[in-house]
């Protein structure tokens, strides 16, 4: 599905709400966003006016389990399972001749970046971001990448862009630099089909392609186009297309402050590289895409708590089989892992073996890891509190790495992303005195038959 393929779908099943009113891309959608983030179960939302700009707006679009799910054509009970099944089988891009990405095309002087309904979402944000555009890059020694990284509005034509170090990004750039290359091209996809949104947030080790994994999500290639002025290819059912290059040495301006996936709000970056925007083009009547970030939960949490945790998943089970499922809850902006662990697998010091190993995934940012058993639903924080509280005892259940890497934009950490970490056992040990207190397995499959005879 494209996005308004999707949108559509969305519409259908009660989960998509249209706003008929106008609304100002400063500051006030994004407080709308925030607002609904906060009631369980509201809907992705099509600001249809917008303010200075002829171009509808899509937010909150994958911010829920369910909207996650429905991206890939599952539903909530057998979406981890199948994503880890179809990642597992990635399918490269097919190169089509022509896209609808491109039936509108911007050139040179043409190109007016501020007719996009760019949005400042925070008050404290420095200026409009845009917040999910997916950059695509290339490089002889690495191959291709596809992630989101933030970009500040400039100029008509200028945006600054974001690379950190620990991102594929800084890395692409960097080795451009080695080589000595006068620049960098660099293509921005606005409005991606949903299964490409989520494919960008593997964060699979560097040279493997995301598209390859939005290929296998999907079960078919995802159809890409050249672009026009840079030598890159593009998912050709995108609403808006972006193609611009980063000079070696790069033009720097200010960029900043903007409220993170954190729930803080960074602090000006006093040299931040400015891309030139050569040339925009998009599909005719194009919707626009916008992920507000800031206090969790929100958009962006709910995509990695499934990408990142089948990434992790997909690396540790071969070598660890006793490992049943994995999951990065959205309260855990991203740095927070939960696996669970068969019990009839569990052996002595084996857990321990896994938070060890838990590091080597997504490049060690992780900073708290726990192991459940199987009996604990990952996916309920009331269940993960229940179980650090009855079955973990801190002097004996628990390591303490003095320093490593996570997040740069993680508050507690050093301006260089140094932290401490915490890896804790939260599984049921020898000698434990306690029994569940619960139905039996038999005794809920037989409520559950009648459930509607009780009237619920």
């Amino acid at each position: 599905m494209d996005l308004r393929q999707f949108l559509t779908r969305l519409e259908e099943e009660g989960e998509l709400k249209r706003v008929k009113t106008e609304v100002d891309p400063k500051h006030e959608l994004g407080a709308i966003c925030k607002i609904l983030n906060e009631r369980a179960n509201s809907p992705a939302l099509l600001f249809e006016k917008v303010k200075g700009s002829t171009i509808p707006v899509v937010g909150q679009l994958l911010a829920s389990d369910k909207r996650v799910a429905m991206a890939l054509g599952l539903s909530q009970e057998n979406v981890f399972e199948e994503t880890v099944q179809r990642a597992g089988h990635p399918i490269s891009p097919r190169l089509v001749a022509k896209g609808p990405c491109q039936e509108v095309i911007m050139e040179g002087s043409e190109v007016d970046l501020t007719k996009l309904p760019i949005c400042t979402n925070n008050p404290h944000d420095g200026g409009p971001f845009i917040t999910a555009g997916h950059v695509l890059l290339k490089d002889e020694e690495y191959g291709r990448n596809l992630s989101i990284y933030r970009m500040m509005l400039v100029s008509k034509n200028e945006l600054t862009l974001r690379f950190t170090p620990g991102h594929d990004g800084y890395d692409f750039f960097k080795n451009a630099e080695k080589r000595g290359q006068k620049k960098l091209e660099v293509a921005v996809a606005i409005g991606v089909p949903a299964s490409v949104y989520v494919a960008s947030q593997f964060e699979p080790r560097i040279g493997v392609y995301e598209l390859e994994f939005a290929g296998g999500l999907v079960g078919r290639p995802i159809d890409v186009v050249k672009c026009r002025t840079v030598d890159l290819e593009v998912p050709a059912e995108a609403e808006i297309i972006l193609e611009g290059e980063l000079a070696i040495p790069p033009r720097t301006s200010a960029e900043g402050p903007f409220g993170e996936f954190c729930g803080y709000t960074t602090e000006v970056v006093p040299d931040e590289r400015v891309m030139l925007i050569k040339a925009v083009t998009h599909r005719r009547n194009p919707v626009y895409h916008n992920i507000w970030l800031g206090k969790p939960p929100h958009e962006h949490l709910y995509v990695d708590a499934l990408t990142y945790a089948v990434a992790a998943y997909l690396e540790l089970k071969p070598v660890y089989p006793a490992i049943k499922k994995a999951y990065a809850p959205p309260w855990g902006v991203s740095i927070v892992l939960i696996l669970q662990v068969e019990k009839r697998l569990k052996r002595p010091g084996l857990i321990d073996q896994i938070l060890a190993a838990s590091l080597y995934t997504r490049s060690g940012k992780w900073k708290h890891v726990f192991v459940v058993d199987e009996d604990v639903n990952i996916y309920d924080p009331n269940e993960i509190l229940w179980a650090l509280t009855t079955r973990f005892q801190p002097a004996s259940d628990m390591f303490i790495i003095p320093k490593g890497i996570t997040s740069r934009l993680e508050p507690s950490a050093d301006s260089d992303g140094v932290t401490s970490k915490l890896m804790a056992d939260l599984t049921i040990k020898k000698n434990f005195r306690g029994e569940v207190a619960e139905p039996t397995g038999e005794m809920r499959e037989r409520i559950l038959k009648r459930w509607a005879e009780y009237g619920f």
